[in-house]
């Protein structure tokens, strides 16, 4: 009985093979009727014939030499085949196999490819991924592809540096960002320029907290600026204020822009220093004011809380201040405490938190039009 494969007749399912066939058969039948007919001769004339002719010199024959040119190109060929394109399932034959690739650690044949079979079936290798070939002829960074597409010369090596759309950004800052270079409104983030410099200082407040005296209406706090000069120029400056009312001079001609908030008067028990050794004195005690008065700053709500100092007398410390430098075009430096505003191009942010770590410090700012928070660091020097 003939089978039949598919659709298809069995000569047409299977005419390779029978071509193969048909080929050796002829093969094996010329040789057996080539040595039959050495057998016929029994004066040995074939073979006399074939000794004179292997004998006979290329001049007398007339036929040129073998060139052997051809055959080693075959050679090399087989050796080094040319990779031809993937032949599908439907043709693929003995003749014509599919599309393989190597494996990177046992080196078998792997059916498919790299992206069909990640995993050698074999020894279970993952196989690394093909490399994308990117060809960057004047080697200035910039992909060929990437300018064609944005409307450079992919043989000037100039136009890296070049900042097309005039956003302050040159073309390959914005290859890097993967934004237009050709785009004004699409560019790297202006906060990337921005840097912290190294050290942080320490605002302080502009006066100390003095005493406070008992009024009708309340308490009436009394501060001390030293830097400023008095009615008669000598150096120091009283303010005073009620709870409620804004820090000024007495004439209200200097505001500090600091009011009272809260006051708190308090006293605590000290022992007297050197009292031990005075007969009948020890466990003597004195009382000590330590009253605190908070204040509150008017531009941005902040309150610090000043203990009272009498005639010595030390400034408080009330923001941590950074010097900020912005690095796009003409160098520009911030120098900022916590509330503060800084505009980069027309793009604003907010100082959140300024803090020291180590010898470094770290900044926190908010775009004030996405509410995107940004964390600027700078290390130790």
């Amino acid at each position: 009985m003939i089978s039949r494969s598919g659709n298809k007749g069995f000569f047409a399912a299977h005419y390779e093979w029978i071509a193969a066939a048909v080929g050796v058969f002829a093969l094996v039948a010329g040789g057996l009727v080539f040595a039959l007919s050495l057998g016929d001769d029994p004066d040995g004339a074939g073979a006399e014939a074939v000794s004179r002719i292997a004998q006979t010199k290329p001049s007398e024959t007339g036929v040129n030499p073998l060139d052997m040119a051809s055959y080693f190109l075959a050679l090399t060929g087989a050796r080094s085949p040319k990779t031809l394109a993937e032949v599908g399932e439907k043709d693929a034959s003995f003749l014509a196999s599919e599309k393989r690739v190597k494996c990177a650690k046992c080196k078998k044949a792997i059916p498919g490819d790299i992206k069909a079979v990640p995993v050698c079936p074999f020894c279970g290798e993952k196989q690394a991924e093909e490399k994308k070939v990117v060809v960057d002829a004047d080697g200035d960074g910039l992909p060929d592809e990437w300018e064609a597409r944005h409307g450079l010369n992919p043989g000037d090596a100039g136009d890296a540096n070049a900042d097309s759309d005039g956003d302050g950004f040159t073309n390959l800052e914005e290859f890097l960002a993967k934004t237009d270079p050709s785009d004004k409104g699409d560019h790297p983030p202006y906060i990337d320029s921005l840097s912290i410099e190294l050290p942080l200082r320490e605002t302080k407040m502009p006066f100390a907290f003095r005493r406070a005296t008992k009024i009708p209406s309340g308490w009436r706090c009394e501060f001390f600026d030293p830097a400023r000069k008095d009615d008669y120029g000598r150096r120091g400056l009283t303010l005073t204020a009620t709870v409620g009312q804004e820090i000024m001079s007495s004439d209200g001609k200097y505001k500090t822009g600091f009011k009272v908030k809260k006051y708190n008067p308090k006293t605590v028990k000290k022992a007297i220093k050197g009292g031990e050794g005075v007969k009948g004195s020890a466990g003597m005690q004195r009382s000590v004011d330590v009253s605190e008065v908070v204040v509150e700053r008017e531009s941005d709500g902040k309150c610090i809380t000043l203990v009272v100092q009498g005639a010595s007398f030390r400034l408080e410390p009330v923001d941590v201040q950074a010097t900020l430098k912005y690095e796009r075009g003409e160098v520009q430096r911030f120098v900022v405490v916590p509330g503060a505003e800084v505009n980069l191009n027309g793009e604003k942010f907010k100082v959140l938190d300024i803090q020291a770590v180590g010898k470094g410090a770290t900044v926190t700012l908010e775009n004030e039009l996405t509410g995107k928070k940004h964390t600027l660091q700078a290390l130790e020097q």
